[in-house]
């Protein structure tokens, strides 16, 4: 355990530094970024909710985005996201939580898109199956979207922290789920659920974040797409690979879902170079 500790924290210093570089890359092309992006149609709520221990200014370079390609974009309102203690807790936070999304529906005349980081991701999908009539997508970044393995695949710093934040295991919390048979793993039924995620995520591996290939393969009712994108894990809400992904994604329609291409972005020459970042759309591992 202690040598894999030490292993984590070099991965976790290395994901934030790389993640530094992601927002260096995202000032600097932001003219390109916005002129390439998808636009909205200036009517669409977006609520985005920050990673564990993000607070919700780390949000702020993605709401900025989308505010200005077209969508009415804005953060949750509960400052850093710490956790949850315990499934009480969770009642708690989803009833605030569904307040601020119904408020949202409601003034804007249309479902909420969601857009959550790691645990905010989390969160976003537990919302959309509380209030499916109020949530139009739910769009995760770097997000575990699924829980049978969950304390092996996660960062083993950030589960220490995450045990002295909320008082509680990964372990002990997830076995309290088991035993109120929630299976918070499930997709949130009739909304278009899209994870992107990397493999190079040093927080979250991807065998934890991908969408299972079960609900896949079972999408009548709502699109589930899985997006693979070589970027860090804290790095996701300002990465502009990301976020042209991310607009992509919530421009488009759910009745008539077409899965993301990034060829759509990269023309000519650089169009090879996609293969690089965009690995699974790409190639035949494509989920």
């Amino acid at each position: 355990m202690p040598f894999q500790a030490g292993l984590d924290l070099l991965r976790l210093q290395g994901d934030v530094i790389w993640a530094g570089a992601e927002f260096t890359a995202k000032v600097v092309s932001e003219p390109l970024l916005r002129m390439l992006a998808r636009k909205g149609d200036g009517k669409t709520p977006v609520m985005t909710l920050p990673g564990f221990t993000g607070p919700e200014v780390s949000l702020q370079p993605l709401n900025q985005f989308l505010n200005a390609n077209g969508y009415i974009a804005q953060s949750w309102g509960l400052g850093v996201n710490r956790g949850i203690r315990d499934m009480a807790h969770m009642e708690n936070l989803s009833a605030v939580l569904g307040e601020r999304i119904k408020e949202m529906a409601e003034r804007h005349e249309r479902p909420v898109a969601l857009v959550g980081q790691s645990l905010g991701g989390v969160f976003a999908r537990e919302l959309a199956r509380r209030f499916p009539e109020h949530v139009d997508r739910v769009i995760t970044l770097g997000s575990p979207a699924h829980f049978g393995e969950a304390p092996k695949n996660v960062n083993v710093m950030v589960a220490r922290v995450m045990a002295l934040y909320t008082g509680r295991a990964v372990e002990d919390l997830l076995r309290e789920v088991h035993e109120l048979n929630l299976n918070i793993s499930e997709p949130p039924a009739g909304v278009p659920l899209v994870s992107i995620y990397s493999l190079y995520d040093g927080v979250a591996s991807a065998a934890t974040t991908r969408i299972p290939q079960r609900y896949l393969k079972n999408q009548h009712k709502a699109a589930r797409e899985n997006i693979e994108i070589v970027c860090s894990h804290c790095g996701m809400g300002v990465n502009p690979l990301v976020l042209l992904a991310v607009a992509d994604r919530l421009a488009e329609d759910k009745k008539n879902w077409v899965p993301f291409d990034p060829l759509n972005y990269a023309a000519g020459p650089i169009s090879h170079a996609s293969r690089w970042f965009y690995p699974s759309r790409l190639s035949p591992r494509a989920a």
